[in-house]
């Protein structure tokens, strides 16, 4: 893999790590007494503000992913995601400098909106500018930073338990501008999507660029991709109005229902898996056991590193080596059954008075598990799939909508949670159940494998027309011949494609 592609991975994926620590960091600025007696007055306590600011976050996810719709066709990915990170400078400039609890509020909804842009736009890029047999890689290093963001947001809340004041939860809320900084700069240095220039009929520039990504000594492979992204863009054109509005309606059109479905599913289940409930529900166990305070933060510290290991396993033996709809499926499985070992554990030993504090142990033990678990199979995946599944003039609006309809359903969770949890306590568990065991039939029968493919060859899939069908006709071959400068490169081409189509 070239260095330029990694780099391209790790500088997009910045956006991740934004998204991992502003989600991570809110949760241990809760658990500083000095922030809820500055907020909340000597009560300590609001529901009513405190659920404010948490669903007001996914309310901001909700809109800026919707914005990225026209943002990243009009402007390109790269310039939106570059305007996002200043959206999350001024984010985490209003929470860390909040004078009042308003002022915390417009923080996390500007914040949430850069949030919900990145998680449009950031997958869609970097699976634009992959190689089809490293995107799972690639892709993926948006969840790894995703990971590494939660992780790092539960060190430095720890870190704040051990200074006075303010100070506590001023300075974490305030590590939430550097890494945005750093995006912006370094996202000027890489390329635009070559697909997004070709869409611009940039040509000149899209040839340079997957010049760039391919390597110069792979000249006719970069303009065999060259050809083969303008063609399916054209056909794509020639077959209707590819504008905003018009492609906006075809998102729920006969023909393209079935991915938008797909892939709103897909990263609606980062949510329905019940991950967000562990998170939160774990403390419950720590308190019982006697792990309060500190001590307490220390363990979601570990509980933190616990999904960066996780992640680990993907990239290495997981992305692009295994079927992507086999790791959904199979994941979703192991997910049921974390969950049901620990809702057993915690009707059993789940409550203070349980006189087991061993049994306690084992269902933060296998809360520890689970995380790693969810990072192996989901982390990552949940954004590597949902970017391949649309064609270009509907990428950036179907995972935009995607991202949405996820944003709802954590305000949902975020409302009904606390009170399930009071009335119904570990039997709420086994909502999560029923969903993953949903999802694992969903997978394996409805999700077509998608690894190794062109994001073109794809579409295919799904019924869609290939611009290569027609490679035989005489004008198309004129043209691979101008641009190729022989008929040797037109026939060997001619022959790539064939294969790959026999594959499909």
């Amino acid at each position: 893999m070239r260095f330029i592609v990694i780099f391209v991975g790790l500088v997009a994926g910045l956006g991740g790590l934004i998204y991992g620590f502003d989600s991570g960091i809110v949760a241990t600025t809760f658990g500083h007494n000095s922030f809820k007696l500055y907020m909340f007055g000597p009560a300590k306590k609001n529901t009513t503000l405190s659920g404010a600011i948490v669903s007001v976050y996914n309310a901001g996810q909700s809109l800026g992913s919707l914005s990225a719709t026209f943002l990243a066709d009009k402007f390109s990915r790269k310039y939106t995601i570059s305007l996002a990170g200043f959206l999350a400078i001024v984010g985490g400039a209003l929470q860390a400098g909040a004078a009042n609890v308003g002022m915390m509020i417009a923080g996390r909804l500007v914040a949430g909106f850069a949030c919900g842009q990145l998680l449009s736009v950031v997958p869609i890029y970097i699976a634009e500018a992959a190689p089809s047999a490293e995107r799972g890689f690639l892709v993926g290093l948006q969840g790894m930073m995703i990971a590494i963001g939660f992780g790092f947001a539960n060190w430095v809340g720890y870190a704040g338990a051990f200074a006075v004041g303010d100070v506590q939860w001023r300075v974490p809320l305030a590590m939430q501008i550097p890494i945005p900084i750093v995006l912006m700069v370094s996202v000027l240095l890489v390329p635009f999507s070559p697909r997004w220039l070709i869409q611009q009929d940039r040509q000149g520039e899209a040839k340079k660029v997957l010049l760039q990504l391919h390597g110069s000594e792979n000249t006719i492979l970069a303009d065999q991709e060259l050809i083969q992204i303008r063609e399916q863009i054209n056909l794509e054109a020639s077959q209707g109005n590819t504008s905003w509005g018009p492609a906006l309606r075809q998102l729920f059109s006969r023909r393209y229902i079935r991915r938008t479905c797909t892939a709103a599913f897909i990263i609606t289940m980062g949510q329905l898996s019940g991950s967000s409930v562990i998170q939160n529900f774990q403390n419950i166990f720590y308190a019982t056991v006697g792990f309060t305070g500190r001590t307490a933060l220390l363990i979601s510290g570990v509980y933190g590193m616990m999904g960066i290991i996780g992640q680990l396993i993907y990239l290495f033996v997981v992305a692009d080596k295994w079927p992507r709809s086999v790791t959904l499926w199979s994941g979703s499985l192991v997910l049921s059954i974390m969950i049901s070992i620990c809702m057993a554990l915690s009707a059993q030993y789940g409550s203070a008075d349980a006189g087991n504090q061993t049994g306690a142990r084992a269902a933060i033990a296998f809360i520890f598990i689970y995380s790693a678990c969810y990072a192996v199979f989901f982390n990552a995946m949940i954004w590597v799939v949902p970017s391949e599944l649309f064609p270009f003039f509907l990428r950036s609006k179907g995972v935009a909508f995607a991202v949405c309809i996820k944003a709802i359903a954590a305000i949902v969770l975020s409302q009904i949670t606390p009170v399930a949890l009071a009335n119904v306590s570990w039997r709420y568990y086994s909502l999560f159940i029923a969903t993953n065991l949903t999802a694992a039939v969903i997978y394996f029968f409805f999700l077509p494998e998608t690894g190794g493919k062109s994001l073109e060859e794809i579409s295919e899939l799904f019924g869609d027309r290939l611009a290569t069908e027609h490679i035989g006709n005489n004008d198309v071959a004129a043209d691979l011949k101008d641009t190729l400068g022989s008929v040797e490169h037109v026939e060997e081409y001619t022959s790539l494609k064939n294969r790959a189509e026999k594959s499909v």
